[in-house]
């Protein structure tokens, strides 16, 4: 009976101690990355679908959310979703080009009526669609995620 209450108080100890180790920041990097990623798909197949619009992505920070928007030239913004997560940067690469996203430098994805990259700019400065678009996103923990020439978007590194 004793050896029983023992493990039973063992078990809440140590359930206690790992919440106290494992913080609900620990996550933000995967949802930042996990949204992304969402939208991204949302964009290149809306790209594919409607060959009366040309499709934009666009990745910025506002405040302490970051925003993902899908626009096109015919209706203006047709998706915006925000993700709350402080404490997060995401480091973009393209090419030779790499940055760091934020309210100033904005990430911008232009498709093709095929979904495939046609533009790809980090702030100011243009992209190589060719060579795709990394995203490193980084917090208490760290995701990366590719979209890859063909605009198909994943939860991996780019290779």
């Amino acid at each position: 009976m004793e050896l029983i209450v023992v493990v039973i108080l063992l078990g809440i100890l140590s359930i206690s101690a790992i919440s106290r180790f494992v913080q609900p920041s620990a996550f933000s990097p995967g949802m930042v990355a996990q949204a992304a990623i969402a939208e991204i798909r949302f964009a290149q197949q809306l790209a594919a679908s409607r060959r009366d619009a040309a499709v934009t992505f666009v990745m910025d920070r506002l405040g302490d959310d970051w925003r993902f928007q899908v626009i096109t030239d015919v209706d203006g913004v047709v998706r915006t979703e925000l993700v709350a997560a402080e404490n997060t940067t995401v480091q973009a690469t393209s090419g030779a080009l790499t940055d760091t996203v934020d309210g100033g430098t904005p990430l911008v994805l232009q498709f093709r009526h095929a979904g495939d990259l046609s533009a790809v700019s980090i702030g100011a400065a243009a992209g190589a669609p060719a060579m795709g678009v990394g995203l490193g996103v980084d917090g208490d923990s760290r995701r990366d995620a590719c979209v890859y020439p063909s605009g198909y978007a994943s939860a991996a590194a780019c290779i």
